[in-house]
């Protein structure tokens, strides 16, 4: 790639050009001296007549933003931002302090072995920044995190680059972004659907994690029922207890890893048990169809229509079924030759009707309907609390939509009574799930 600016060149009267420290697609990052105070820093370059993607000025201008916000001795400082309209050409440009030290990437490439201490310090390092970015309201996730963009320095300081993919849940959960952004090998598998959460990061930092201790590209890693099977690849003696940690990290369904990096690097440390989080932490049954989608915000629960599971259940159905359709008949023979004048008569008949659809009734609202029906449960934590939506659809027929503030008592009331429509074991998962959503 050509390169934009030459060494010694001067941009914004400000900057002196040095040399270059990286370069992407569209973008560069120069080596720059502040002419004004004399200290190095890096200038990152995005150019518009070189972008075939217009959704990269909004990211390069995004990461402006997050990083003006961060203030983290873990994360460059953020110095300034600026942009050069010439003739042939409009420049983006991030003014940042530089980090001391070689990336990741290139100390592997240059042949440096990482022991298994180095590679737990680098994660407690990293899972502190995180635990910094997600704590912002909506969390920051950064989405791009590999062996290039972390920067380690010969004291074993690292730092976190490059939020050029930076994102917040607002952005991604709540308006629906379906923008895929990462690098493959280390994007978790949500971020395929344009998804990202605080467990997200995680996941790219245990694969990051994998290429120090492998050498190889986690792409290029065998892989096992759709998940990463590094165990036969690492090069270095791996203690039992971080291979389970790592094993849970790079889980490809986001529930299935660690809920937050808090709880990472406390397992990771040995300050909390993983066998104690394993007990606590909510298990999704096995082949079950019901979707769960969570982030700080909200937690989604989606039950799809059900087959009957036992034969006792289709056979109560057709019972209630047919029996309705008899008794309408009986009843429809019996008052045409009962007069209306036998009172007495009559409205025994009555009675009893009433009391049969009063039961037939029960039976088809508590066993049957919840089969037929889709169940959309959805939770969402405000400044003022929670607010839960319940919702039922018959085919495409909303025939339930009920929407308030939280109140436990009643929200599990209304739980209990799809419990019809669930195993006991999904019961229990989906009442873990959301006590663990309403505690945090």
């Amino acid at each position: 790639m050509e390169l934009m600016h030459q060494p010694q060149e001067v941009i914004h009267q400000k900057y002196r050009i040095l040399d270059t420290l990286g370069q992407g697609g569209v973008g560069i990052t120069y080596l720059a001296q502040d002419l004004e105070s004399g200290n190095n820093l890096a200038l990152k370059v995005l150019s518009l007549r070189r972008m075939t993607d217009w959704k990269k000025i909004e990211l390069f201008e995004r990461e402006s933003q997050i990083l003006s916000q961060l203030n983290h001795p873990a994360i460059p400082r953020y110095l300034d931002y600026f942009k050069i309209e010439t003739d042939n050409d409009n420049s983006f440009y991030i003014a940042q302090q530089l980090a001391p030290g070689k990336s990741l990437a290139e100390l592997v490439e240059n042949g440096y072995y990482f022991d298994e201490s180095e590679v737990r310090y680098i994660a407690i390092q990293i899972l502190d920044i995180l635990i910094y970015l997600h704590s912002f309201s909506p969390p920051v996730i950064h989405r791009d995190i590999k062996p290039q963009n972390i920067i380690r320095g010969d004291n074993g300081k690292v730092f976190l680059v490059d939020f050029g993919a930076v994102a917040d849940t607002y952005h991604n959960t709540v308006t629906g972004g379906s923008t895929v952004v990462g690098t493959f090998g280390y994007m978790a598998p949500e971020q395929f659907r344009g998804q990202a959460f605080p467990s997200t990061d995680l996941y790219s930092l245990g694969t990051t994690l994998l290429y120090l201790l492998t050498k190889k590209h986690p792409s290029d890693l065998p892989q096992k029922h759709l998940k990463i099977d590094f165990i036969f690849q690492i090069k270095v003696r791996l203690s039992p207890g971080f291979i389970r940690w790592l094993d849970n990290i790079i889980e490809p369904v986001a529930e299935s890893r660690f809920s937050d990096a808090e709880t990472a690097s406390a397992i990771l440390q040995g300050n909390e048990s993983l066998d104690n989080y394993y007990i606590k932490k909510p298990q999704k049954p096995d082949n079950t169809l019901i979707s769960l989608r969570k982030n700080n915000e909200k937690l989604q629960i989606d039950i799809p229509v059900k087959a009957f599971n036992h034969k006792i259940n289709f056979i109560l159905a057709m019972f209630v079924l047919l029996g309705n359709f008899l008794i309408l008949m009986i009843l429809q023979e019996a008052l045409q030759y009962i007069s209306f004048r036998n009172f007495k008569t009559t409205f025994l008949l009555m009675c009893a009707f009433f009391i049969y659809f009063i039961i037939t009734f029960t039976v088809f609202k508590m066993y049957i309907l919840p089969k037929l029906s889709r169940i959309k449960i959805t939770l969402l934590r405000e400044n003022s609390g929670y607010t839960f939506i319940f919702q039922k659809w018959l085919s495409f027929l909303l025939y339930l939509n009920y929407k308030r503030k939280l109140n436990k008592r009643n929200f599990f009331k209304r739980l209990k009574s799809i419990k019809y429509n669930l195993t006991t074991n999904e019961y229990r998962w989906l009442k873990a799930e959301i006590d663990n959503f309403v505690k945090k």
